[in-house]
């Protein structure tokens, strides 16, 4: 070979590795390679970071209707349940409607206004049960055409029912009851001071018991709705 064509080889080789042209080739082939290879920086920042799951309400927010009805439901299941309400736990019953809200305290000053007798101070411990199934029996003795039987006979009902004294049947049958035991006790049937009381006080929780349902005025749900959600 030629001498000079040697030399100018080897003069080119020289400068090429004097400017890193062939170091160069050799970088660029470990770059692409590295483009290649999954970043293990990327899958340790996805697996650090936390996953936030959606976990459901342990609470339910119940409408006013709602709440009201598992009020009364509570209400009837400490007073009623057992068939021993009597004119002694009449107190305690308006107050705890009065609290609950079920009763907003206009209605309470209603119920006084238009009458409600509570028991004096030695109220008669019968429950009022009883007392209509004394009455049924006596009744169906001596005056089986009475009407009074079926006043009793739905009076006993509605006691029965006051889980749902919200519901406008009940209610309405209450109200109807109310207003025969009115007329009754206003025509001054002989009787007992203590059978007076027992009459009196079926009379003033068939008025409660009226006025726990959801066929009342506007502003007498607003004030109970309004009682209910203070509380």
């Amino acid at each position: 070979m030629n001498p000079l064509l040697n030399a100018l080889n080897l003069n080119r080789s020289s400068v090429a590795d004097a400017y890193g042209l062939n170091s160069k080739k050799t970088d660029t082939s470990k770059t692409d390679a590295s483009k290649t290879k999954p970043s293990t920086d990327a899958k340790s920042s996805t697996k650090d970071t936390p996953k936030t799951e959606a976990k459901p309400s342990d609470e339910i927010a119940l409408s006013p209707r709602a709440l009201r009805a598992q009020k009364i439901q509570a209400m009837s299941k400490d007073f009623f349940a057992d068939g021993q309400f009597s004119v002694s736990d009449i107190p305690a019953l308006v107050s705890r409607l009065q609290k609950d809200g079920i009763l907003s305290d206009a209605q309470v000053e209603r119920l006084s206004q238009n009458g409600i007798n509570l028991p004096s101070q030695k109220p008669n411990k019968q429950s009022l049960q009883d007392f209509i199934d004394d009455e049924l029996k006596s009744l169906a003795e001596k005056s089986p055409n009475s009407p009074m039987i079926n006043t009793l006979v739905d009076a006993k009902n509605v006691l029965s029912n006051m889980d749902d004294a919200q519901s406008p049947a009940l209610a309405q049958k209450a109200t109807k009851v109310f207003g025969q035991l009115t007329d009754y006790l206003n025509s001054n049937p002989t009787m007992s001071d203590s059978q007076k009381q027992l009459w009196q006080g079926l009379k003033s929780t068939m008025q409660v018991a009226s006025s726990m349902g959801m066929q009342q005025s506007a502003s007498g749900q607003l004030s109970s709705y309004l009682a209910l959600a203070k509380r």
